[in-house]
């Protein structure tokens, strides 16, 4: 398989899954953006774990001590050859032991420095997951009738150029930027009239609906936007 099947076979399935379209672009991103391995960190509450060659390679797994490394994940690979895995990791679990498997060949993982060895004297690598937080709950738009304001708001990439579009500025890709207000959530609030708006993100280049807002019509290029109705 092509490593941009690879690519398209995973936001393929994210799609199945019905996951929400501003984590699926989050993904995409930091998918194409990899461009060399790392240490594994916290994605979107799942573990992303990385693993670039130095010589050609055709497969990467990983398996972890907590399931008796009896099963290996398969890694899949972008389009600047690194090799990614996400992995959920199980509730009440305050680290990961784990082996990488490359083309059969068992080893820790060298972009990891935190190791240990088990009673055997076997080397493995380990991340200590964080304390888990309570979400932050979002909500969007949010009608403001007392400062005759509309607040809109979006969940991404961080550090990334995200503009809101409507039919309140003609579409236009460029008038309205949203402000990173916290890591990876962009805010904007306009004044408008009383009437029905329809609305979309551009985020990376990309024409999103607002995953917040379950009111969805077509646009003017057949494509689904979010409607906003702002009442007197």
């Amino acid at each position: 398989m092509k490593k941009s099947n690879c690519l398209a076979l995973c936001l393929l399935t994210l799609a199945a899954l019905s996951v929400p379209a501003s984590e699926t672009l989050e993904l995409h991103v930091k998918i194409v953006e990899t461009r060399e391995a790392s240490a594994p960190h916290l994605f979107n509450d799942e573990v992303f774990f990385s693993y670039k060659p130095l010589h050609p390679t055709r497969y990467v797994g990983i398996a972890f001590a907590h399931e008796n490394f009896r099963e290996i994940h398969v890694f899949q690979r972008n389009d600047r050859n690194v090799f990614f895995f996400l992995y959920p990791p199980p509730e009440g679990r305050s680290r990961l032991d784990y082996r990488l498997v490359v083309d059969g060949l068992w080893t820790t993982d060298p972009s990891n420095p935190l190791m240990h060895r088990d009673p055997t004297g076997i080397s493995m690598s380990r991340f200590d997951l964080p304390p888990r937080t309570a979400p932050r709950r979002v909500h969007s738009p949010v009608i403001r009738k007392d400062a005759g304001m509309v607040e809109f708001t979006f969940q991404g990439p961080p550090d990334s150029d995200v503009h809101l579009v409507g039919s309140f500025n003609s579409w236009d890709p460029y008038m309205h930027p949203m402000r990173e207000a916290d890591r990876g959530l962009y805010t904007l609030s306009l004044r408008l009239l009383p009437g029905n708006y329809a609305y979309a993100f551009y985020a990376e280049g990309r024409r999103v609906s607002d995953p917040l807002n379950p009111r969805r019509i077509f646009g003017p290029d057949g494509s689904e936007v979010s409607l906003l109705a702002v009442s007197r």
